[in-house]
């Protein structure tokens, strides 16, 4: 197949690009600079961002999108949510409205496990729970709403796919996460390796240990299912979503732990005050993904490892 992908330079697009070249498509990359990390792709629209109606449409005439371009933190998107819904919102519908000008009839679109706020019991299950609690949540949320309706009015099928905690990187050493990345493993091991001291927030949570628990998973299962997800846009018609995580979750504690097993780093850390809104426990269920025909092949100690290797490489 034909596939477009916008967001292709980032940390998730570079590796969904190389798996899809690995499994034979044609690739059209899209990106707000243009991409150096990789050359994964056989054709470059990167002279504006995706939401710009400039784009030239020569490349245009694909069997499907994947949409990952997006602004993604949860703390910059409180204190300036315009810059959010100007381009996870504004700019996305007018990407649409190209792919519709263009008959391209199947979406795969970037949704964020930010759409459930705070779930009671803290299993995310699609049925429940959606009701964000920031602006980036939110706009992942409305373009789920919006996907529904141009399925319904257009027939443009889609399916999103909510990524819960990304971490790793590429086991070829070939690209990962750039420094600075928000997640607590990247946290953790960066700190380590810069030999400072990490600060663990909040060690009185209802959980075993009382440190926070979320579920992380492999950039590769996620560019796996990114892949996956455009067959089954195609052979499935309507507005689908699913989540990806590994449908089970790991205490900071452990994510400590994991990372002395798993590298010669050793983290030196105390425990600070929890930070307001966080849940005590985030776990994906994903039992729906059955229908999808995806299971994560990573587990904790692989993302370690694979994210180690790049920090060091």
């Amino acid at each position: 197949m034909k596939v477009l992908v916008t967001g292709a330079g980032g940390y998730i697009g570079s590796q969904t690009c190389k798996l899809l070249k690995k499994q034979g498509h044609t690739v059209i990359v899209c990106d707000r600079r243009p991409i150096t990390s990789h050359n994964y792709f056989d054709s470059q629209q990167n002279e504006n961002c995706y939401g710009d109606y400039k784009l030239k449409m020569t490349d245009w005439d694909c069997d499907a999108l994947i949409h990952i371009g997006a602004t993604s933190l949860v703390g910059p998107s409180v204190l300036d949510p315009a810059l959010y819904y100007q381009n996870n919102i504004a700019e996305t519908l007018n990407l649409l409205d190209m792919i519709r000008k263009c008959n391209i009839k199947n979406v795969v679109f970037a949704s964020s496990a930010a759409c459930y706020g705070e779930p009671d019991n803290g299993l995310c299950t699609i049925e429940d729970g959606n009701t964000p609690m920031n602006p980036y949540g939110w706009t992942k949320r409305m373009m789920e709403v919006i996907l529904n309706d141009y399925a319904k009015a257009y027939n443009i099928n889609s399916v999103s796919l909510r990524f819960f905690n990304v971490a790793g990187a590429d086991s070829d050493g070939e690209f990962g996460q750039e420094k600075q990345a928000t997640h607590i493993i990247a946290r953790i091991m960066e700190s380590a390796i810069a030999g400072k001291k990490f600060t663990l927030y909040g060690n009185d949570y209802d959980t075993a240990d009382g440190t926070c628990i979320r579920d992380y998973i492999h950039v590769e299962d996620v560019a796996n299912g990114l892949v996956t997800s455009v067959t089954h846009a195609t052979e499935n018609s309507g507005a689908h979503v699913f989540n990806l995580g590994m449908d089970h979750g790991y205490s900071n504690l452990e994510i400590i732990q994991a990372v002395e097993k798993n590298t010669p780093l050793k983290v030196d850390y105390d425990i600070g005050a929890r930070r307001e809104g966080d849940p005590a426990s985030l776990i994906a269920d994903v039992s729906g993904t059955v229908k999808l025909g995806w299971k994560p092949k990573h587990n904790l100690d692989s993302i370690i490892t694979t994210a180690y290797n790049w920090y060091t490489k």
